[in-house]
């Protein structure tokens, strides 16, 4: 049971009209709620229609003076009324336990009561202490108790704000008036020992705000001196002021008009309130995803300064502990904690509750993957390794993190390239998911051979697009001239054709002229120039692979000092990222990039240029005739 208090210091904010919201949409959402109407003045709640059963019931004036009378507590399930709510999709039960049975006793019971007298010499606090339990104990098993508290700076505002509440919604216009009166009160709360213990959590909503053009910034004025005074960060929602007739009718909206802006506001009021409930599994999940949204946004913003202004990284832990000692066998939620205790660097506890959604079966593959990273940061391969092979090896890991995992795999063993070959997601990956992995291969000579085999059938399975059609077919002949396969590349290419018929097509010609170089044992002059020649008709070209293909170009024809004016604009280019190198034809990080353009200078310089792709497929080919 989350008992939630509604307080306002002046009336006129829709304070009931958001209670009453509010319960019906946590009903809507499988929640059993009561209502008490606290606010014995001017009670409220049995004017909804959704609640006129509650009318002229007995309710907490009547139960007071039964104990005033008695000294004995009364049993509360006596004054407790049963409602229907008829929603969209079916009709739920909510309950009321209104102030009183307004007849014309009423003022004078309510009148007859000293708030101040029953706590200092009849054990008020007792009584209240013992309602809560015996609505706690109830066995129809609320989840919700809603306290609609009567305004300003009196006795029983202090016993729905202090002693029942597990959470405060302060209603509040932006007014100097609203804002000043509201921080006394909000003050005292603070400084109240039994509210720090009971760490009861304090929530603002502006409400019956101008939903008008706020051109003098008067508006964002007030609001920012309420985040100021009150000392918050972001209000719980902010509730319009909205003209209609459906206001004076008292419908509620997330009942009766539930696409309205006005509705949208209470279902925002609702979770914001259901967050702090730690009981509350949508509650805790709908905070974690919210201490992310926040932490993460904050520490892009200013990532000198802490997430929040109101909640430090020690209130944060201390909360994910609290979640994990209920929750810690939820999947989900162990999900979210790992994604939280990963941005606040704490790894031992991201570890932990990895374990937790591991175990729960919640996001396996991407758990096993996240745990990997946290323990190679940590020296720890062996185990990294193991759980690498479990991505690997599930058929349900997705393309992107099979591709991270073979990235993080390449740092664990130099036996890497024969684990991914048993990975069984590799043969059934479709083209489009082909492209996703492989420009990972093809970073390293020991895989293109995979690459190729890979692209090779991507691009007789796809029926796509021709678009993904030109990219598998560009990156099956990278991978087959980077893993020595030149003949194949170059009938690839061709398909049929002669090599005349590449004259419009710079990428495909570049490429047939290095296959045929690496076929061949020397460079045909004639293609490369023909390369130099298109790059005066191409405009679709400008990065540092562009600038380093017309360097390699022109030393293929002895232009040296044009071979080294394109390395300089090639480096110039080289940025942060992966880009695809054609001196070893593969693709290379940008210290990577830089490496390849200083081996190619030197080797212009030295007079004799062999690219790695081709000297070293030629040792691979000498070592096989040779039966090693």
């Amino acid at each position: 049971m989350f008992i939630i208090t509604f307080y306002s210091y002046k009336g006129g904010v829709g304070r009931t009209m958001s209670l009453v919201n509010v319960a019906c949409e946590l009903s809507q959402r499988g929640r059993k709620v009561l209502l008490v109407d606290f606010d014995l003045e001017a009670p409220g709640i049995p004017s909804f229609q959704q609640f006129s059963a509650a009318e002229d019931q007995v309710g907490i004036v009547d139960y007071v003076s039964l104990y005033i009378e008695t000294s004995i507590a009364p049993d509360v399930k006596d004054y407790i009324v049963e409602s229907q709510l008829e929603t969209q999709n079916e009709s739920v039960p909510i309950w009321v336990l209104p102030a009183g049975k307004r007849d014309h006793h009423y003022g004078m019971k309510l009148s007859s009561i000293d708030w101040q007298d029953l706590y200092q010499t009849r054990s008020g606090f007792l009584l209240f202490e013992d309602l809560k339990q015996q609505i706690s104990d109830d066995d129809r098993g609320f989840d919700y108790v809603l306290i609609d508290s009567r305004t300003g700076h009196t006795d029983v505002g202090g016993i729905c704000t202090r002693q029942l509440a597990d959470a405060i919604a302060f209603m509040f216009f932006p007014n100097k008036q609203n804002i000043s009166g509201l921080n006394s009160i909000v003050n005292e709360i603070r400084s109240d020992p039994y509210v720090e213990d009971k760490q009861i959590e304090l929530f603002f909503c502006p409400s019956n705000v101008p939903d008008l053009d706020d051109e003098d910034g008067i508006l964002k004025c007030m609001l920012d001196e309420a985040s100021s005074e009150l000392v918050y960060d972001q209000p719980a929602a902010t509730i319009s002021h909205y003209n209609s007739m459906s206001l004076v009718d008292q419908k509620v909206f997330v009942i009766n008009r539930p696409k309205t802006k006005l509705a949208a506001e209470y279902r925002k009021l609702t979770e914001t309130l259901m967050s702090s409930n730690i009981k509350d599994r949508d509650g805790v999940i709908l905070k974690l995803q919210k201490l992310i949204y926040k932490f993460r946004g904050e520490a892009r913003r200013e990532p000198q300064k802490s997430a929040y202004r109101t909640l430090t990284l020690s209130d944060i832990t201390s909360e994910l502990e609290r979640i994990n000692s209920i929750h810690g066998q939820d999947g989900e939620i162990c999900w979210l904690m790992a994604a939280l205790y990963h941005d606040l660097g704490d790894f031992s506890n991201e570890m932990e509750v990895l374990d937790g959604a591991i175990n729960a079966g919640f996001n396996v593959e991407k758990a096993h993957l996240r745990r990997a990273l946290v323990r190679l940061s940590m020296s720890r391969q062996q185990e990294a390794k193991e759980d690498l092979l479990v991505v690997l090896r599930s058929p349900l890991t997705e393309p992107k993190d099979l591709r991270s995992a073979i990235e993080a795999l390449k740092s664990v063993g130099a036996d890497w390239t024969e684990l991914v070959e048993t990975s069984p997601l590799l043969e059934h990956l479709a083209p489009e998911d082909v492209r996703i992995i492989s420009d990972t291969l093809q970073s390293d000579e020991r895989s293109v051979s995979i690459a190729s085999r890979l692209l090779e059938k991507a691009y007789l399975e796809n029926s796509g697009s021709d678009s993904l059609n030109a990219q598998i077919h560009t990156s099956l002949i990278l991978s087959l001239i980077s893993s020595g396969q030149f003949r194949k590349a170059m009938d690839t290419i061709l398909k049929e054709g002669e090599p005349s018929d590449l004259n419009a097509d710079i990428v495909d010609l570049f490429n047939f002229a290095i296959a045929e170089w690496g076929q061949n044992g020397t460079p045909t002059v004639d293609l490369f120039k023909r390369v130099l020649e298109l790059k005066e008709m191409e405009r679709n070209y400008d990065g540092a692979n562009f600038y380093q293909c017309l360097a390699l170009a022109s030393a293929a024809i002895g232009e040296t000092n044009q071979a080294l004016a394109f390395l300089n604009c090639a480096r110039d280019r080289t940025q942060q990222g992966t880009v695809f190198s054609c001196w070893t034809y593969l693709v290379r990080r940008r210290a990577e990039m830089l490496s390849d353009l200083d081996a190619m200078e030197t080797t212009l310089k030295s007079g004799k240029i062999v690219p790695p792709v081709i000297s070293r497929n030629t040792k691979m080919s000498y070592s096989r005739e040779m039966g090693h």
